[in-house]
């Protein structure tokens, strides 16, 4: 009794395993080797700039510059510089600024700029500041006057010419150290104190005339010293070597203005603007890489920003330098390597621009500014400043910069794209499957999917996963998001072009012919004793019903779409429970009426028959309604990820198993029910009991199921819902017909049986009944 209960319960499960819960493949392994090897590049890419800034502080904290990186080592620091940039070629920049407004450049694109020590905003009058007044040149280089622009920031000392100290602002200086209790720790925390210059930054008023000491731009040589050499110059952007020229691109620059510069140490000398062929209004000290550097006094990272010449997105950083003075660490400046994320992207092109591989880095925080893209597309834009929803039409930088304005380019952003922008089609899905990820909480552990076209049935399938990048020094946190097409399973759908549609097509309708069939020869017999005594009524009814359960086999053709879903999860399980409802019920009424063993008589008419026949029903029917309104079965995604290959499925599913368990509970009840009945009704009489028929049922669909389940679930789910579908239309097919003939073939046979009897006695009294006549003649005849 045990192992058949077990059998039984195997069998429900098969019966519900049609809507199994939905499974989600974890992808942990989708494009592992991707995900790792990006994340390396980014590592390495960023241990560039802290290494190269690290270099230069240890080469002023070891003497190697003579004037401790003052003016006079300018060329000492360019040459410096070029080694730099042999040895990290990956940089953008390598520049310093000195709290005496100090400021010296080397860029990758092979120029250099220099800005002398001194404070802008000065009279233009004033003849101590004509050399610099004096200094600046046209695109031609005619000599013009540096004279500032109202609004503009400059820095204002005191009387005493920047040398008063003051804490500086970062926490470990404002310290009461004072208060301290032991010396130890008083002395400690003196020792950790910083001590900055104190000046003002001011804005140049409306209608004042003040000069600037400006920001020059040099020509080098191959050395990476300032050079107007003819034929001795490293044309800007290339190895090539050419000649100086002011900004107009024809006229040599031969630069001779003397003074008494700080490049010189203080001496009159005419060195200092050799090859400088434009300037800006610069002074580094109310840059914000500077200021916060020197209000947080320790080494960080800026926020990625745009550079606005090349729309390159970069990253400075940024470490502070000291001098000693009467026993005090005095802040001095601070050192910087500017890093442009156009090698991130330029990996990202290289390795995956011709690869199904779509790979986009973006900032985890909102809004989510892009990083790179495998695309090659711009992570920022040039816009007009009056109306940012415009790009800039001006190719010219030194028009733009007025008239335009640089605008990061976030993820969502890719939607929107504007003219000349050059974006390719996967921008757009590179947004849209930012957005999905960002709906779904940025799941790591899952695939997230995206149709290239959300209207259309047939559309490419994207499948997406994000990893986390963080860099804790620089407190950077990026996401990587990893995109790939999805092949597009066929294997869960019972299309017409399948195979198996032609074979379920024929199982469903040779099982419902074949119970029809045996329904009809079993209701044409109605009339004869031995159909009568099996309450041909309702056996008459569970043949229809088992006829019936085999469109079920029908309803799973087609694709599976939510009406499809739902029609399967009823048509099944409604017919299931209409199959065994008349079965049991007239079980029931037969083991009351004849299997009675009171003297009291029972009566149960046809119509109370019908009446207990409703509850199975009806049960079943609520089950069905409740989880077609919570929980319906209905069209689910699935992602499998296979090795290389990663598979969109879509199936018919639950969100949960809570249908899954009802069912098993109620239909698992209702074959225990019937074992039930087949036991209490064994020892009737052969005409009205058919308790060997009801277990050779249960037992043959308790044979079949377990056939079924267990072979569904060692195919598992890789194997796809359609052949399983094809298993549980087996399942059907022989569960209905089986059944059928176990109650219809042996009532047709004792039918037969029962006429020929009949006939036999007819025969038999005929005889008797001519030879009774033949006899009474005789007699008649003799008398």
């Amino acid at each position: 009794k045990e192992s058949s209960i077990l059998i039984l319960l195997l069998v429900t499960i098969a019966s519900t395993t049609l809507q199994s819960s939905s499974i989600f493949v974890h992808g942990e392994q989708f494009n592992y080797e991707v995900g790792q090897r990006v994340r390396e590049r980014l590592s390495d890419f960023l241990s560039d700039p802290p290494t190269a800034a690290r270099l230069k502080v240890e080469y002023r904290q070891h003497g190697l510059y003579d004037h401790a990186m003052e003016a006079p080592d300018r060329s000492n620091d360019l040459r410096l510089n070029g080694v730099i940039f042999n040895l990290f070629p990956r940089l953008y920049a390598v520049y310093y600024g000195l709290e005496n407004g100090l400021f010296l450049l080397r860029h990758s694109s092979r120029l250099a700029l220099y800005r002398e020590p001194g404070e802008s905003g000065y009279d233009p009058t004033d003849p101590a500041y004509a050399k610099h007044f004096s200094s600046c040149v046209s695109a031609n280089g005619t000599a013009i006057p540096c004279t500032m622009t109202p609004g503009n920031s400059y820095v204002e000392c005191e009387e005493d010419g920047c040398t008063t100290l003051e804490k500086c602002a970062d926490e470990q200086s404002q310290r009461d150290c004072a208060a301290l209790a032991l010396q130890a720790e008083r002395k400690e925390c003196f020792d950790k104190v910083k001590w900055c210059r104190k000046y003002t930054i001011k804005t140049v008023p409306k209608d004042a005339t003040v000069g600037f000491v400006p920001l020059h731009k040099h020509c080098i040589d191959a050395l990476g010293d300032v050079s107007q050499t003819p034929g001795a110059i490293v044309k800007p952007g290339t190895d090539e070597m050419g000649n100086c020229y002011y900004n107009d691109g024809q006229t040599m620059v031969n630069r001779t203005e003397t003074g008494d510069y700080a490049f010189c140490g203080g001496e009159e000398c005419e060195g200092t603007f050799v090859g400088a062929f434009g300037q800006l209004d610069f002074d580094p000290r109310y840059r914000g890489w500077y200021e916060t550097t020197k209000a947080m006094q320790k080494n960080n990272w800026s926020p990625p920003y745009p550079f606005f010449d090349d729309l390159e997105i970069g990253i400075t950083y940024s470490e502070p330098i000291y001098s000693e003075i009467d026993e005090k660490k005095v802040f001095e400046g601070v050192v910087c390597a500017d890093y442009t994320f156009r090698d991130i992207t330029k990996f990202l092109l290289q390795n995956y621009i011709n690869t199904t591989t779509t790979v986009a880095i973006y900032e985890a925080k909102e809004p989510h500014f892009i990083i790179g893209t495998s695309t090659g597309s711009k992570a920022a834009r040039k816009v007009l400043k009056e109306n940012k929803a415009l790009p800039c039409p001006y190719p010219d930088v030194s028009v733009a910069d007025n008239t335009c304005d640089v605008i990061r380019v976030s993820a969502s952003d890719l939607l929107q794209t504007m003219p000349d922008d050059g974006y390719v089609p996967l921008d757009t899905i590179i947004a849209r499957a930012f957005k999905q990820q960002r709906d779904a909480g940025f799941p790591e552990d899952e695939l997230v999917t995206i149709k290239e076209d959300e209207s259309a049935v047939q559309s490419a399938i994207y499948v997406s996963q994000t990893e986390l990048f963080d860099l804790p020094d620089a407190k950077l946190t990026w996401r990587i998001v990893i995109l790939n097409p999805a092949f597009v399973g066929n294997d869960d759908a019972i299309l017409s072009s399948d195979p198996l549609f032609a074979v379920l097509i024929a199982a469903g309708i040779m099982g419902l012919l074949a119970c029809l069939f045996l329904s009809r020869a079993f209701l044409n017999k109605r009339h004869t004793r031995a159909i009568i005594t099996s309450d041909w009524r309702f056996t008459g009814a569970f043949l229809l019903a088992c006829a019936l359960l085999n469109t079920a086999t029908l309803t799973f053709l087609g694709p599976n779409t939510n009406s499809l879903c739902l029609l399967r999860m009823w048509v099944f399980h409604f017919f299931y429970a209409l199959v065994f409802s008349p079965l049991f019920v007239k079980t029931y009424r037969m083991m009351k009426l004849v299997g009675n063993t009171s003297i009291r008589r029972v009566t149960i008419t046809h119509r109370q028959t019908a009446i207990y026949c409703i509850p199975i029903v009806a049960a079943q029917l609520v089950i069905l309604i409740v989880f077609s309104i919570v929980d319906p079965s209905k069209q689910m995604e699935l992602v499998m990820n296979s090795g290389p290959d990663v598979t969109q499925r879509i199936i018919c599913s639950h969100d949960t198993s809570a249908f899954l368990i009802t069912e098993l509970i109620f239909e698992g009840g209702l074959l225990l029910l019937g074992c039930i009945l087949a036991f209490k009704t064994r020892n009737m009489k052969g005409d009205f009991g058919e308790a060997k028929q009801l277990i050779i049922a249960m037992y043959g669909i308790a044979v079949v199921g377990s056939v079924v389940v267990i072979v569904s679930n060692a195919m598992g789910e890789a194997q796809g819902q359609a052949n399983k579908r094809f298993l549980y239309a087996v399942g059907i097919f022989w569960g209905t017909v089986f059944s059928c003939c176990a109650f219809v073939l042996p009532r047709l046979f004792q039918a037969q049986e029962e006429a020929r009897q009949t006939n036999r006695q007819h025969v038999r009294v005929t005889g008797l009944q001519t030879t009774e006549l033949q006899t009474t003649e005789v007699q008649s005849g003799a008398d």
